[in-house]
């Protein structure tokens, strides 16, 4: 490929509401705008993964450049950035908008605006980005282009609806529309070191391969790289700033590349330009994302600017985890396992949080006798917990039990003459760890987060996402109509009622056609009258399945849960006594019955031909053994158990 001056180098990301065409327009764009792509590849596969494919979602921002001949005759780089559409890898969108100098927003033409659609727009609005806004799937016999390009103008009054560009993938049209646009409308890139021929690589995206080690993602910010340079990594996840060894550390660049989006080698990169690099090394978190490359005799003089401007950077970022699991091993003695598979899992999801507590684990993800050792974790939302398994199944072979995710809760304790506090304890703690909340005997208020809600659902079911916002506690409810067809609920809830099921139930109850996101309230806490529910087999305490409810609820829900555990807890042969406690008080109760074996027949013959003492003997004989599995028998818990939780 060609090197490119700065000017005639576009930078251009894609983004919108999950399933409204993004990976199908970009694949579309990369054929017509590139003709000269000889690759026998399908290029529509810009959802590499194994899950994406399988779902048909986009998990993981992926690029690709094309070099476009403009009708003005000049010759453009474009590098083409396909993004998530899922608010749980929002993520994604955040790291491939840093990236880019411009965005297409896409709106279904049959579906219209989405709540995700919003929710991107303002991201780009914020970083300053010009937006190009396109219809896509035009040619269903569904879409209605004018009334949705009017109902885009009246949300976002920027975009004049004659110029709202119509497209469809399949049938090919308007692909060299959306082409000029982004030529003619995205700026070209700037550099703070136009004037500094030192080498500067943002690490984008890395991953590991087994044959090769690293591969990463770069973007050129300055310099040029060449395949054979001696570099070094700083900033990101790597090494610590303070480690001094950190500029001792360098790798031989093995091969350098732009992606079509299949690698295709160049032997350099130059800037302005985006392509990959395998560095030579083994260890992941050596090349880990938010890093820059830089090369190894220059590194020292670099080291302070670009670890400032690294911490800044995670300073600003702000996607925080909002929810927590311990995760397990299915099979004893494969922790070692598990832990390897997350560590390179963690490389390129930056949405995990993962705290590494092997030996010294905490309750909840020691998981007690229950589970075992495990790890504590931090995700963006429940698809993100689901694509995380699979994840680890397809590329790792490794299967994982995830406890029932939960919520951060404040705690702030209250003066208790019965039992007062050691002062060298805080009067105020934040809690991810249920096996951290504190006894019925301590006197203190609850903390809840909250979130802003909105949801776009179709006007015939304004009273059932109504109903179902009320229910979930929601408050300070507002409505507006989007179109004769449309309305926005913005309202303030609690997270904990939003990020396990409500998705779902949002879904049932608008038969499919409502979606919703969320964003940060101006008052992200709320006092609650809560209560951690217990879950007891057997009289012991199983943390990872405990829960908080709302007071009013806690019976309700302590039953509901009660119920599934019965259905999904293999039968053993001894009894199973599952209990629900709050505050010390046991709110509910079911049994798993055993099942007997037949102990007076062997191989199809009575025992002792049917004498009763023999008989009475053998009984006896089981009655006492049941008895002591039934205070050391072992539960077998099921990644069914823990969603019994998720949906109580």
């Amino acid at each position: 490929m060609p090197e490119h001056s700065a000017d005639k180098v576009r930078n251009i990301c894609i983004i919108a509401h999950i399933d409204h065409g993004k990976s199908s327009l970009s694949s579309q764009l990369l054929r017509v705008g590139d003709p000269t792509n000889t690759s026998k590849e399908d290029i529509s596969m810009l959802d590499t993964l194994a899950v994406e494919q399988e779902r048909g979602i986009t998990v993981k921002a992926t690029t690709a450049s094309m070099a476009y001949a403009h009708p003005s005759g000049g010759r453009y780089l474009i590098n083409l950035f396909d993004s998530p559409g899922h608010v749980d890898f929002s993520h994604e969108v955040s790291r491939s908008l840093s990236c880019v100098d411009g965005a297409i927003i896409l709106f279904d033409a049959s579906q219209g605006i989405q709540a995700q659609t919003v929710a991107v727009y303002e991201k780009a609005k914020e970083m300053g980005l010009p937006l190009i806004p396109v219809l896509t799937k035009v040619d269903m016999p569904s879409a209605r282009p004018l009334e949705v390009a009017m109902s885009v103008s009246e949300l976002f009054p920027e975009f004049d609806p004659d110029e709202i560009l119509l497209t469809s993938a399949r049938k090919n049209e308007g692909m060299t529309e959306v082409l000029d646009a982004i030529v003619e409308k995205v700026p070209p890139p700037t550099s703070r070191y136009e004037n500094d021929p030192r080498l500067r690589c943002k690490v984008v995206d890395s991953w590991f391969e087994v044959q090769r080690g690293v591969v990463c993602l770069l973007k050129v910010e300055s310099g040029e790289l060449k395949e054979g340079d001696r570099v070094s990594v700083l900033g990101g996840d790597g090494p610590s700033p303070d480690d001094p060894s950190v500029n001792l550390e360098n790798f031989s660049i093995q091969e350098v590349g732009v992606m079509l989006p299949h690698r295709y080698r160049t032997k350099k990169l130059t800037m302005n330009q985006m392509g990959y690099a395998i560095v030579g090394m083994r260890n992941p978190r050596q090349a880990s994302p938010g890093g820059t490359i830089v090369q190894h005799t220059e590194a020292a003089s670099l080291r302070e600017e670009i670890l400032d401007a690294s911490e800044a950077g995670k300073a600003q970022s702000g996607e925080r985890s909002v929810l927590y699991a311990s995760v397990h091993p299915t099979e004893e003695n494969s922790f070692d396992d598990l832990v390897a598979a997350v560590e390179r899992l963690a490389l390129n999801d930056m949405g995990l949080e993962v705290s590494m507590q092997k030996g010294n684990v905490s309750s909840d993800a020691g998981g007690g006798p229950f589970l075992g050792p495990g790890l504590r974790i931090g995700f963006q939302g429940m698809l993100h917990v689901e694509i995380f398994r699979q994840r680890l199944r397809d590329e790792f072979n490794v299967e994982a039990l995830v406890t029932s995710p939960k919520v951060k809760y404040h705690i702030k304790f209250l003066s208790n003459s019965r039992k007062p506090r050691h002062p060298d304890l805080p009067s105020e703690i934040v809690i991810e760890d249920l096996s951290d909340w504190p006894s019925t005997e301590e006197k203190f208020i609850i903390y809840e987060p909250m979130v802003k809600l909105r949801v776009l659902a179709p006007v015939d079911y304004a009273g059932s996402v109504m109903d179902l916002i009320t229910k979930r506690r929601g408050g300070e409810m507002e409505t507006k109509v989007i179109d004769e067809r449309t309305w926005l609920f913005t309202a303030r809830i609690p997270w904990a009622e939003v990020v396990t099921d409500f998705h779902d139930e949002l879904k049932s109850t608008t038969a499919g056609f409502a979606s919703y996101d969320t964003a940060e309230d101006a008052s992200p806490l709320q006092k609650a009258n809560l209560a951690k529910i217990e879950i007891m087999l057997n009289g012991d305490v199983v943390e990872p399945l405990s829960f908080v409810a709302h007071s009013e609820v806690a019976a309700q829900q302590g039953r509901s849960v009660c119920k599934k555990l019965e259905d999904v807890l293999p039968r053993q042969q001894f009894k199973i006594a599952i209990q629900a406690r709050a505050q010390g008080k046991i709110i509910a109760r079911a049994t798993v019955n055993p099942y007997r074996k037949d102990v007076l027949t062997k191989a199809g013959k009575t025992v002792g031909g049917g004498d009763v003492s023999r008989k009475k003997k053998l009984l006896e004989k089981q009655k006492a053994g049941k008895k002591r599995m039934n205070t050391s028998g072992k539960v077998t818990l099921s990644q069914a158990a823990f969603n019994s939780v998720i949906t109580k």
